[in-house]
């Protein structure tokens, strides 16, 4: 009786963790972003397979650990709240003010020209901003930098395609962007991407709060972890960052279950 006790003992345990064993390799499976907002239009995006994309990197202190020679730098433009010293001595590839590609692993960036202001001047390189289009595995981040136009242009809107998530700019006076125009809106009204991460917007309640009306609210800690299946219905607008929580909780911004 105690050995087949005995063998009925291990026989649940091993099931245990083979059922143990399928759940983790499920979670493995699973395509999950990590991606860190920092202050200003600082952004870290983590790809599956561990690439980090660093983006308009003005405090390298708020990084999740040191950069290395393996990691990607994307600066926008050449506004002091978007680069730092760091961006001269950063170590891997780099995108600086300029169009361009890069492939590495999991992740494929294309940088795009656009204007800073209303007037449509693009160059190639050293132009006034820069919109960076992320793609890893089938989801497609767009990071606006500065963006100042009216509208987007229809050559932006051909390459950008269907973008998942918009990480962009409300109102900023030196883009002559603000809640009486809405030009930030307007832009995101021409995109409609299924994600928003509000930059530059950490004490404008006007702004934030007619953002919470027409998209559905969400505020979380850094980071958050992004997978496909979070884009369904209503497109959501998204605070992140622990500085951002007042501002979240006036606009009653949700909390974000991880």
């Amino acid at each position: 009786m105690k050995k087949l006790f005995k063998i009925g003992v291990v026989v649940l345990i091993a099931g245990s963790l083979i059922g143990a064993c399928t759940q983790m390799k499920i979670v493995r499976k699973k395509d999950v972003i990590t991606l860190y907002h920092e202050i200003y239009a600082q952004v870290e995006i983590i790809s599956p397979r561990g690439v980090r994309v660093l983006i308009d990197v003005h405090d390298p202190s708020l990084l999740s650990k040191p950069a290395t020679k393996q990691d990607i730098l994307l600066t926008t433009h050449g506004h002091w709240d978007h680069t730092s010293e760091f961006t001269d001595l950063f170590p891997g590839q780099a995108l600086k003010v300029e169009i361009g590609e890069i492939e590495k692993d999991d992740v494929y960036i294309r940088g795009i020209a656009s204007s800073h202001g209303d007037v449509l001047s693009f160059k190639d390189k050293g132009g006034s901003n820069y919109i960076f289009l992320i793609k890893i595995g089938d989801i497609r981040i767009a990071h606006f930098g500065d963006i100042g136009q009216e509208k987007l242009t229809e050559e932006q809107l051909k390459i950008l395609g269907e973008v998942d998530i918009a990480i962009t700019q409300f109102a900023n006076p030196y883009a002559d962007m603000d809640i009486e125009n809405k030009k930030g809106f307007n832009l995101m009204a021409q995109l409609t991407p299924k994600m928003i991460i509000p930059i530059h917007i950490h004490i404008d309640i006007p702004t934030a709060k007619y953002g919470a009306e027409i998209w559905d609210a969400y505020y979380t800690d850094n980071p958050v972890y992004i997978t496909k299946d979070m884009f369904g219905g209503k497109t959501k607008f998204f605070f992140i960052d622990e500085r951002m929580r007042p501002l979240a909780e006036s606009c009653k911004a949700r909390e974000w279950n991880k």
